[in-house]
């Protein structure tokens, strides 16, 4: 019993320090040179980093977390076989708690949301969790508002999850008492999602939630054409969040060279010609 009890507290001390590994800290900093909690809304998670440096950025930050969380949570359940899926969902649990409460950043981190993701996609239900975020990124191109989307993809897990314990793993062996501790970590994961986002909620219900574009952010990646650069939105004077301007490098410098013969011209007219001195002193003669 004691064992059991050194083991667990191990996992949850290892996985909260994984936990803390911020990715969009990481990747902002070293494309960007930026540090993502002063851009954008400021949190250091994967829809700041879409509505700031873009897709490809963003995608890289998501998949960064989901595989630190879900290996995370992967590689305990094979180091301790006997506790099957509890041990699973504890260190997922105590991932999910390192990176929204991280003490190198006094307890202030992103929301969580694709750690949450990574929990699922390397669980025994992944291939619905993977399903599920298809259906999700394509709602995505439809519906503007990100917390919406993260509500609609967390809350979809957390009832497959449920589901898939109650009506299939119960009945082949996990214990009940391993059930019921799954159930409410899930769900206490769940209630800590929608407290995360009770910025969004509150916006939401005051229709002043900003929308992202994600059309277009897709668009700028994908469709954008040969000799065209993205400006992001830090380099946009009154940008919104989602602002993202593209600018042909052709045009940028026809207008760079018409300013500057505008400018050689003005300064022609402004010139006076100097008259000749001996010519002016034989006119005084």
């Amino acid at each position: 019993m004691l064992d059991d009890i050194l083991y667990f507290i191990l996992v949850a001390f290892i996985s909260y320090f994984i936990g803390t590994i911020n990715f969009s800290k990481i990747i902002a900093w070293h494309s960007r040179r930026k540090d993502i909690t002063k851009v954008g809304s400021g949190n250091p998670g994967t829809m700041n980093m879409l509505r700031s440096f873009g897709f490809v950025l963003a995608l890289a930050t998501f998949v960064a977390e989901v595989v630190k969380s879900g290996l995370t949570c992967f590689v305990f359940q094979a180091i301790f076989p006997q506790y099957g899926q509890l041990i699973y969902f504890v260190s997922g649990f105590f991932v999910l708690m390192g990176y929204i409460f991280p003490v190198w950043s006094k307890f202030k981190g992103g929301k969580g949301v694709a750690c949450f993701a990574g929990i699922f996609l390397f669980s025994s239900l992944w291939y619905v969790s993977l399903g599920w975020f298809v259906v999700c990124f394509i709602l995505f191109m439809f519906i503007s508002y990100a917390c919406v989307i993260s509500f609609t993809y967390i809350g979809g897990l957390s009832i497959a999850y449920t589901l898939y314990i109650w009506l299939y793993l119960i009945s082949n062996g996990m214990p009940l008492s391993h059930a019921i501790a799954i159930t409410a970590i899930i769900w206490v994961l769940y209630a800590l999602m929608l407290f995360m986002h009770r910025g969004n909620i509150k916006r939401l219900i005051n229709h002043t939630e900003n929308k992202i574009d994600f059309k277009s952010k897709l668009k700028a990646v994908f469709c954008h054409k040969k000799g065209e650069q993205i400006i992001e939105e830090d380099q946009v004077p009154n940008a919104k969040p989602e602002a993202e301007v593209v600018v042909s490098v052709d045009e940028q410098e026809k207008s760079n060279s018409s300013d500057s013969t505008s400018h050689n011209e003005e300064q022609e007219n402004t010139a006076e010609p100097q008259e000749n001195p001996s010519k002016n002193n034989k006119d005084n003669k």
